[in-house]
């Protein structure tokens, strides 16, 4: 997922261990219960060494699967990396808990800290290439007991779309029923945007049960000015364009952010919050902005905050009941408030 690039390791490490920030948030901007909504099925985002079996027990009744980030492409786009050590204790977790576990595989550049184009086309364009490394996949989903994997495979283009439609044929069979293949895409404002971005969803629709649209990082600080993290214009705009492209809404999951950015004033370099960590720092200059449906606020030293807690949640959740989606999916547990 996007979110990872200014990913805050120390900060939700500290969520973790349990200490979110001892300053308060003023009472308009602290997260009241959830709306009641009927209730849809859900994915948590998991980063792994950041969450353990009992830091699920806060969200098990809101939730139906967790997606365990996860493992990547290597440079060459011939080999995945090593699962995470305790991802296996993980997948046990969850189906004690009667929640099924995905597998995420993604094209991140860790020495870039960024999705990588050239690793994608690199595993894409070659046949050998996707061969082996679903190979290595369905060992590691055996291995661990994932239900299936989930595709986070971003920064594509237009040429990689035929690869993508093979890979994602390849992978399915390969792990047969009943582990499933599902994706997670980036937002675009049309169907031909969503084609140019290398989805061709005539046919990876029929290969996958779901399609998670990645609903923010509209903006982010290393990235863009300040703005909303995931505005729900924007997000209207990019659910309609995939119904448009022809994803069935039964299939797809409404990708929600539960975390927020900051921009410096004084131009350095800007952090990923979480919710509580957002709303101690932007205190009673807190502001609700009903149009983007999120949280922001310009501290005294020029610093912009924008956040999407609880109550963007729920709107969100509005928006996918109201285009009859098969559900949502949040990341990320050590960043978001409470389901």
């Amino acid at each position: 997922m996007r979110s990872r690039i200014v990913f805050s390791l120390a900060l939700a490490t500290s969520l973790l261990l349990g200490g979110c920030a001892a300053i308060a948030a003023p009472p308009d901007s602290t997260p009241s219960p959830s709306a009641t909504l009927p209730t849809m099925p859900t994915e948590l985002y998991v980063v792994p060494d950041l969450a353990n079996a009992a830091s699920l027990d806060r969200d098990t009744h809101a939730i139906t699967t967790i997606g365990i980030d996860g493992v990547t492409v290597s440079a060459a786009g011939n080999a995945v990396s090593k699962l995470p050590a305790n991802a296996a204790g993980l997948v046990a977790a969850a189906h004690s808990r009667g929640l099924t576990a995905d597998l995420l595989l993604s094209n991140y550049d860790t020495v870039t800290s960024d999705f990588s184009a050239k690793i994608a086309s690199a595993l894409l364009s070659s046949a050998e290439n996707r061969s082996a490394v679903i190979t290595q996949l369905v060992a590691q989903v055996t291995a661990a007991g994932f239900d299936g994997v989930q595709l986070d495979l971003e920064s594509l283009g237009a040429d990689d779309a035929a690869g993508l439609a093979a890979f994602t044929t390849q992978l399915h069979d390969s792990l047969g029923a009943p582990r499933s293949v599902s994706m997670a895409v980036m937002a675009e404002s049309s169907p031909s945007r969503y084609r140019d971005a290398g989805y061709d969803f005539a046919q990876l629709t029929p290969q996958l049960a779901r399609v998670v649209l990645m609903a923010y990082d509209q903006h982010g600080p290393s990235f863009s000015k300040p703005g909303p993290v995931g505005g729900l214009p924007w997000a209207t705009t990019a659910l309609d364009a995939l119904i448009a492209a022809g994803v069935p809404t039964a299939r797809i999951d409404l990708g929600i952010a539960g975390y927020g950015y900051s921009w410096p004033g004084n131009g350095s370099d800007g952090k990923q919050l979480s919710d509580d960590d957002s709303r101690a720092l932007a205190g009673d200059l807190a502001r609700w902005d009903s149009t983007q449906a999120e949280w922001t606020a310009t501290l005294p030293d020029d610093t912009v905050v924008w956040w999407s807690d609880a109550r963007s949640r729920d709107a969100r959740h509005s928006l996918a009941l109201s285009r009859n989606l098969h559900g949502l999916a949040v990341w990320e547990l050590s960043l978001t408030d409470p389901l």
